[in-house]
């Protein structure tokens, strides 16, 4: 995951380090492509939190209710820090993403950007295609869970054990969506290239995960955590696997 739709401060960036580029002629590969995930996290600052969320959130329940080829669209504040929000949004492919970026409601989110400057840093933005999902989640909107508990992760996994990472990922997925009575979505991928947008980073992995249950959902991760497939990660992890340390970042689904 709002104060900028992935997709809004994507552009918005994109505009400042290109600003002579017509954004509406990105070109796309020309076969079709895999579901797209995005995460991004930005700060905003404290005087203009309410207009983001306004405009954020707007952006969201169009997005959701007018385009079909949008799977998701989730907007997260930090549990420690009210200023910092996460999202997470997924398309069937990247010609559904270019689409969202000519919407009316793109419009009108991006010029909200553009005239309140709202954030105190720039955002950070992840693409990233997604892996082991079944036609039912690629194809179909995911559902709307409110006092839910949610976190995005950047994995960044040495090129010699890459094998090794993705079977105990594979095995971590399949354990969470299939045991976890609590565990809404373990949605990940690998960081990819969209032409003219970004340039993706071999070995890099991103995630969202959703849970339910008491605390806002807290208590979902909680179970995860004492399950074996995350202590085969937990193991694994032992084994000083990264080419950087990872990134963790813990947030409540916003939902009115």
């Amino acid at each position: 995951m709002m104060a900028a739709s992935i997709a809004v401060v994507l552009l918005l960036t994109l505009q400042l380090l290109h600003p002579t580029n017509s954004f509406s002629t990105i070109t796309m590969t020309s076969s079709p492509s895999p579901p797209l995930a995005l995460n991004l996290k930005c700060k905003v600052k404290p005087t203009h939190r309410t207009k983001f969320l306004t405009a954020i959130q707007a952006n969201q329940q169009s997005t959701r209710l007018n385009e079909p080829n949008n799977l998701q669209f989730v907007i997260g504040q930090d549990t420690e820090d009210e200023n910092t929000f996460y999202f997470h949004e997924e398309f069937v492919n990247c010609e559904a993403f270019q689409l969202h970026m000519e919407t009316e409601h793109f419009k009108v989110y991006s010029a909200f950007v553009t005239d309140e400057e709202p954030f105190e840093e720039p955002p950070v933005i992840c693409l990233y295609n997604l892996r082991e999902e079944n036609d039912d989640v690629v194809t179909k909107k995911r559902g709307v869970h409110r006092e839910s508990f949610g976190l995005n992760v950047n994995l960044y996994p040495k090129a010699s054990v890459r094998d090794d990472f993705l079977k105990v990922i594979s095995g971590n997925k399949q354990g969470t969506d299939t045991i976890e009575e609590l565990a809404l979505q373990y949605t990940y991928g690998e960081s990819t290239t969209i032409d003219g947008i970004s340039e993706g980073s071999a070995n890099t992995f991103h995630f969202h995960e959703q849970y339910t249950g008491k605390d806002h959902g807290k208590e979902g991760f909680n179970v995860h955590a004492s399950m074996p497939h995350f202590a085969a990660w937990e193991e694994f992890v032992q084994t000083d696997p990264f080419e950087k340390d990872p990134e963790v970042f813990f947030f409540k689904i916003i939902e009115d």
